[in-house]
């Protein structure tokens, strides 16, 4: 399964640098297609139902929809990316959906509220970069960020809603926006950990076994090899088992 005489950091062009990043993107893969077995609506609304921390409605074929019960208010971000549903993006950035849980979490209305105070710093702020044309989802929205403010009211709001859609669907994706951050990053240079809640770089990951994140390529992570368990090459499996999104 793994040799645990070689302690050497991996280097570009093995499995490399991208295992951590690919695992990542399995497991979102597999979440995605999850279905939840919440037996009440108040389930619903936390991250233990599957649906609702993979940033998606609850189906028709969850428990909590055949009952009734469900709670889940990942259905409903129209406070984000407006009315139409073609405006939302398939799967949302972790980023995006750790805020909402948290926000959420404090007041029932948590999230809207705190939108409504946020949008117009993201927004402007990506203006601001408008000079960067490999932040925009393509070239002709990149010219239009150039002469925004020339740009008629509805041409105004379609590039907005594009945009949001770009930057606020998952990470995988390529740009995506980080709250932690305030700003735009490269999804294959920055990741979320669900579980610390914040932004960090990609080679960080967050360990099971002592419930830390840690920075490197290596299995077991830096805190545990304190501990004296020895440093060797992580399995594709092994990887995609301690990767957490």
């Amino acid at each position: 399964m793994y040799d645990d005489e070689i302690d050497e950091p991996y280097t570009p062009g093995n499995e490399g640098p991208d295992t951590i990043y690919e695992a990542r993107l399995e497991i979102e893969e597999r979440e995605s297609d999850a279905t939840c077995s919440c037996k009440s609506g108040s389930a619903c609304k936390t991250a233990r139902c599957g649906c609702h921390k993979a940033g998606f409605a609850c189906q028709t074929n969850c428990a909590c929809t055949k009952a009734g019960t469900c709670n889940n208010k990942m259905g409903d971000l129209s406070y984000i990316f407006g009315p139409d549903p073609a405006d939302r993006p398939e799967r949302l950035s972790s980023c995006l959906i750790s805020k909402i849980m948290l926000e959420n979490s404090k007041k029932p209305d948590g999230a809207r509220i705190w939108w409504e105070s946020v949008h117009e710093r993201l927004w402007n702020g990506a203006l601001s970069q408008a000079g960067e044309d490999y932040l925009w989802a393509n070239s002709e929205d990149a010219a239009k960020a150039k002469t925004y403010n020339a740009l008629p009211p509805d041409e105004k709001l379609a590039l907005k809603r594009r945009s949001l859609k770009y930057w606020l669907q998952s990470q995988s994706y390529g740009i995506f926006y980080s709250f932690c951050r305030n700003g735009l990053e490269q999804g294959d240079c920055t990741s979320h950990c669900t579980v610390c809640n914040e932004c960090a770089d990609w080679r960080e990951w967050h360990c099971k076994l002592c419930n830390q994140c840690t920075y490197g390529l290596t299995f077991p992570c830096t805190n545990c090899s304190r501990n004296g368990v020895r440093a060797f090459h992580a399995s594709e499996d092994e990887m995609e088992m301690m990767a957490t999104l």
